[in-house]
């Protein structure tokens, strides 16, 4: 049972070492937001990797669209993003987002149009370093970068073909990228703790059972 009880609380031991192993992930965090609206204001941070994210308004899927040069053409919808620090040295940094017109044939929302991202580019360089939004093919994968300097920066949107002025995005927000670090192992700490003590139960009555074992094997040659 003494070893039984040892082996059991080296188990929760390792166990509990493991609970330590940390894992890294980036997440997207919210700088600030804004709802049905077309522009927006924010203070941001030097060297800050900062994103512009936002979601089209319901009726925009309704009117007139451009095309792309596809072949064959794809319907768009141009969503101009400008990002300018409010700063008589900043410049303004623009970026074009192509939202493709697709009508699914089957599944889920078979029939209904809507807008999937088709194409990013950075249509006027300006005080922000796009670089970091290019993928290893040198694809944009948002409308951002790095922050140049503290201040006060402005997102605005402009759509062409245009829409109603009283239609602005349903959602409008900065956002940067945070590292977050995870312990996904953190149900082995209680495990492990749980174990050890359970280990050590069983170690401790083993212990006693030996000593009460050979205090009986003792009185029994002082019998003989």
């Amino acid at each position: 049972m003494l070893i039984f009880g040892l082996i059991i609380a080296l188990i929760g031991i390792v166990a509990m070492a493991g609970y330590g192993e940390a894992r890294t992930t980036i997440r997207e965090k919210s700088i600030a937001t804004t709802t049905k609206s077309w522009n927006l204001n924010c203070t941001l941070t030097a060297g800050d990797n900062v994103t512009v994210t936002f979601r089209e308004h319901a009726l925009w899927i309704e009117g007139y669209f451009d095309t792309t040069d596809a072949d064959p053409p794809v319907a768009v919808l141009r969503v101009y993003i400008d990002i300018t620090p409010i700063d008589p040295q900043g410049n303004t940094t623009e970026f074009e987002v192509e939202l493709a017109v697709t009508d699914p044939k089957t599944g889920f929302g078979a029939g209904i149009q809507r807008f999937v991202a088709w194409n990013i580019t950075e249509t006027q360089k300006g005080s922000i370093d796009t670089s970091v939004m290019l993928d290893n093919k040198s694809r944009y994968t948002g409308a951002g970068g790095t922050i140049p300097f503290n201040g006060t920066y402005e997102a605005r949107l402009d759509v062409y073909p245009p829409r109603n002025a009283t239609q602005p995005p349903s959602f409008l927000g900065f956002y940067h990228n945070v590292t977050v670090a995870e312990y996904p192992n953190s149900y082995l700490l209680p495990v492990g703790g749980a174990t050890v003590a359970f280990g050590g139960t069983v170690s401790f009555l083993g212990v006693k059972d030996s000593i009460h074992l050979n205090r009986a094997r003792t009185k029994s040659r002082k019998v003989k």
